[in-house]
Parts: C-alpha cells; sequence; structure tokens
C-alpha cells in the first residue's frame, strides 16, 4: 500500500507492505537503481548508508516500547528511507506509530506552520527522524522511571518481586542498545558526505543535530544500564541478607529444640528399666528437665549475640 502526501513541490510516498508492482512502478517513476528497488522488498535488512547519483538510500532500525501479556518489550521495526531532492519514500513492512504521528502533522501542515525551514526531501527526512527520536527518548524515560519506581520497591522489603521486574528492564535495555547500534555509523558516514551531496549547503547542520540527538540517547541508555547493575547488586546483597537472617534463624531453632528431642527421646527407649517413666511425678519431671536445659541453651546463645 502506499500513500502519497504533497507540499509545496514535496511529495513523501510512504509505502507500507508493498508489493513488486508498486516498488517497481517507483523504481522506473524516479530511476532509481535496481538494488534500491531490492532493497526495499527485503525485510529485514542491516541498518546502512547508501550514496547515489541523486538520491541517498538510508536503512534505520527504530527499537520501540510495546506491553505484550502484560510485559513491557523493545520491538526492532525497520523503515527503509529514499531520500531525493523532491521526494522521499519510505518503506516498511509494518504500522510504525511515530510514523503514523508524522503524516498526521504533515498533512496537517502543522511543520510548515510553525516556521520549520523544509526546502527539500533532506529537511522533510530530518524532521521525521527527529520525530522518531523523540519516541524513543520518551521509551527511555519510561524504562527509567521503571527504574526509579524499582528503586523504592527494593528498599521497601520487595527485594524477591524486583528480581523478575529487574530482569525486565534489563531485557529491554539490552534489546534497545542492539536495535539502535548502527544510528551512530550512519550519522557519521552522512557527515563525510554531506558537503558533496545535492541538498543544501547548510544539511551538514540538520545531519550533525540528529548525531547530537542520538547520543543523547545513547547516553541515557548507558546511564540506565549504570542505574540498572547499581540496583541489581542492592537488590541481591538485601536479598542475601534476609535468606542469610532466615538459614541463621532456622539454624538456631533447631539448635534450642534438637536437645530437648534428644532427652525425650532418650526416654523412649524400650528398654527393661526406664528412669523416671511409670513414676508419679515422672513426666513432670522430664518436662521440667528440657524446658531447664532449652532455657540454658537460649541463654546462653543470647549471651553470645547470636538472636
Amino acid at each position: 500500500m502506499i500513500t502519497t502526501h504533497a507540499t509545496r513541490g514535496l511529495v513523501w510516498l510512504d509505502l507500507e507492505s508493498p508489493t513488486d508492482e508498486e516498488i517497481g512502478g517507483l523504481v522506473q517513476r524516479y530511476g532509481l537503481h535496481p538494488l534500491v528497488g531490492e532493497e526495499l522488498r527485503r525485510f529485514p535488512s542491516l541498518p546502512k548508508i547508501q550514496s547515489y547519483k541523486d538520491y541517498v538510500v538510508v536503512v534505520l532500525n527504530i527499537p520501540v516500547r510495546t506491553k505484550q501479556n502484560g510485559v513491557y518489550k523493545i520491538i526492532d521495526q525497520e523503515i527503509d528511507f529514499v531520500i531525493g531532492k523532491t521526494f522521499l519514500l519510505t518503506s516498511r513492512s509494518e504500522t510504525i506509530e511515530q510514523l503514523e504521528y508524522f503524516s498526521k502533522i504533515f498533512e496537517a501542515n502543522a511543520i510548515l506552520n510553525r516556521g520549520e525551514k523544509i526546502e527539500h526531501a533532506g529537511h522533510l527526512f530530518y524532521y521525521m527522524v527527529k520525530r522518531m527520536y523523540a519516541g524513543m527518548f520518551a521509551d527511555l524515560q519510561n524504562i527509567r522511571d521503571t527504574l526509579l519506581d524499582a528503586e523504592n520497591h527494593v528498599f521497601n522489603g520487595e527485594e524477591r518481586s524486583m528480581v523478575m521486574v529487574l530482569s525486565n528492564v534489563s531485557r529491554e535495555l539490552i534489546d534497545f542498545r542492539q536495535a539502535a547500534r548502527i544510528h551512530q555509523d550512519v550519522w557519521e558516514e552522512m557527515l563525510v558526505h554531506a558537503d558533496k551531496n545535492f541538498f543544501s549547503p547548510d544539511f551538514f547542520e540538520f545531519i550533525r543535530d540528529l548525531r547530537d540527538q542520538f547520543n543523547r540517547i545513547h547516553e541515557l541508555v548507558v546511564n540506565s544500564r549504570e542505574l540498572l547493575a547499581d540496583l541489581r547488586e542492592t537488590n541481591d546483597s538485601l536479598l542475601n541478607t534476609k535468606q542469610n537472617d532466615i538459614m541463621r534463624t532456622l539454624t538456631i531453632v533447631t539448635f534450642i529444640f534438637y536437645p530437648a528431642s534428644f532427652i525425650a527421646s532418650l526416654f523412649t527407649i524400650p528398654a527393661a528399666v526406664v528412669p523416671l517413666v511409670g513414676t508419679e511425678l515422672g513426666w513432670v519431671m522430664i518436662l521440667v528437665g528440657i524446658v531447664v536445659i532449652t532455657g540454658g541453651i537460649l541463654w546462653f546463645i543470647r549471651r553470645k549475640g547470636w538472636i
């Protein structure tokens, strides 16, 4: 399916799960290289940038945070861009929320009404990626909020339940970094060729701004991973301390009552003569003896400071 948007001599054609006929028509219409047509057909593909005489091909993977079965996950969504002087092609295999949002802004001329500079399709590409980076930054902020909330739970005695929460956040950050790891290389390569392409001379500044925005995203990922590592270490330490306290308590209880059990078992031996057994006060004397021995052990433990 192809959706066409046009304004001020610029055309944006958005392809969602395009057919071979649709791609073939666009290749012929804009004089694209056959390999570009193959790129638009192939999903998934590796992130990259390829410069041609009259257009540039950019492939980006956009990490998107989505909730599935009550658990947040990072979904890797690919977008292929073909950027010409007066046209922009975007190709994707599924619906991308930030791209849909940008199309509504574009149709309403909200970008132009804000006085944004759009002289060629390169500027349109810049605002489109900027919108996607805003979505990525918002997702990372939500992940960081999850970590800060987990920090409160960790110090409120909920260490056990936080193990799974921190593990899920760790998976999100790993998937996020994996999906966006090539963006830096793409912008660096575009900066190398920015002064040689057919866009306006100031387009260099727009690409540098995209690189700087991605660096902010990368820095937030790094900071979140550091916070996660500290929280996991603290949570594991508190959890181990609590488990050690439980084991110590159980050991002390066993140490206190084992002698009492041992003494009681002595009077159940089926011998011919068992002291105190069968006498009028035998049961009371045995019970008193057990209580005295147990109390003595408890006093010894408390004096040693074990409890």
